[in-house]
């Protein structure tokens, strides 16, 4: 008799394929823009009614992260009771592209009505590199969504400008003309070994951690065990669903990595209201102490985690960033972590790092 125990590239298909990883919303027709197709991932724990309080994230990836990353999330996110969202952001995946001026406007108009769309009332608010572009504009002009009693707000590696991280390669790229833009969503498929995604599209981070002698693969390795130990995900379907991950994101559209690398080198689309950091943080805090005289009186966590190792912003941008937001104790609870082994990518799928953030907000 035929064996009926499904192999781990199997299950890895049937998990991938699982609908919570590939939900499509409709934002609908206005007066700028015709109806826009969203493709997005519902992940994690799901209320068993409208009434339960399930702790949920928003959480935004870098250039080139998609929904997919919930492939990686989705079994920490059940095992601790949480729900989280991600979102294709325009010309990822299944959303439709928009013209790159209206990038950040289209997301802030997307995330009101697709919550309201699921239901869901309150957020916590997660980003990853260029993510947080789009959480930080989130944050103040949807301040709202944060559950009043427990706003809660995580940046993982955020991207900065490299004006002020000092990163010579940055610096230079920005006098790459902008057509040689138009393939770079092309490049990780030729340089990376490894099928898992660089979802910041650091591609020379990648090229380093496959250097003979480097410590990548024993660390993913340590992961993997930890998320089988901890989380029920076994490792060797694990690593089929790295494979197929990389498959299904370039299956889709990824023209939107693209856009956001220019945006990123501040070549492409704007950032609207954190152009600058230092004066977002500024103007943010005055804003929540005016709230908090208004009755409000939950102060914001935010968190930041950023890798021992980082090509993309270095120590330098990592002491911008965390300069930018520390000075504001009345209204703004702030800690930053430096997390050891990691790089600007890898810092995003770590179950010690997700472990910690879900836990926190589900114990705020």
């Amino acid at each position: 008799m035929p064996s009926t125990t499904k192999n781990p590239r199997t299950i890895a298909a049937e998990y991938i394929s699982q609908r919570h990883f590939h939900r499509r919303f409709i934002l609908a027709r206005t007066a700028t823009h015709g109806e826009l197709p969203v493709t997005y991932a519902d992940i994690g724990a799901r209320p068993d009614s409208t009434a339960e309080n399930v702790p949920t994230f928003l959480f935004m990836p870098g250039m080139f992260g998609s929904r997919y990353i919930g492939v990686y999330i989705h079994a920490i996110a059940n095992k601790l009771g949480v729900r989280v969202l991600s979102v294709d952001r325009p010309g990822m995946g299944g959303s439709a592209s928009v013209p790159p001026e209206s990038r950040v406007e289209i997301w802030l108009e997307l995330v009101p009505l697709l919550l309201k769309h699921l239901s869901i009332d309150h957020v916590s608010l997660v980003s990853h590199s260029a993510g947080i572009i789009y959480l930080l504009n989130t944050l103040t002009t949807h301040r709202d969504l944060l559950d009043p009693e427990h706003p809660y707000v995580a940046c993982l590696a955020p991207w900065v400008d490299p004006a002020h991280s000092h990163m010579t390669a940055w610096q230079l790229a920005r006098y790459i003309p902008t057509k040689a833009f138009s393939i770079w969503n092309q490049i990780p498929q030729f340089f990376m070994t490894s099928p898992l995604i660089s979802s910041s599209g650091a591609v020379i981070t990648s090229m380093k951690d496959k250097l003979p002698g480097g410590d990548a693969v024993t660390m993913s390795e340590r992961k993997r065990r930890l998320i089988e130990q901890e989380y029920g995900l076994e490792k060797d379907v694990q690593i089929e669903l790295e494979k197929l991950t990389a498959n299904f994101i370039f299956k889709e559209s990824t023209l939107g990595a693209n856009e956001e690398a220019l945006q990123c080198l501040r070549k492409g689309a704007p950032w609207l209201e954190c152009d600058d950091y230092t004066k977002f943080a500024n103007k943010f805090a005055e804003s929540e102490r005016r709230r908090r005289g208004g009755g409000s009186t939950a102060k914001i966590r935010m968190r930041a985690y950023f890798a021992e190792s980082d090509v993309m912003i270095g120590k330098t941008g990592q002491k911008y960033f965390e300069n930018c937001f520390k000075g504001f104790e009345d209204v703004l609870d702030f800690d930053s972590n430096t997390v050891l082994e990691e790089n600007h990518d890898s810092v995003a799928f770590s179950p010690v790092v997700l472990g910690k953030i879900f836990k926190e907000r589900s114990q705020y």
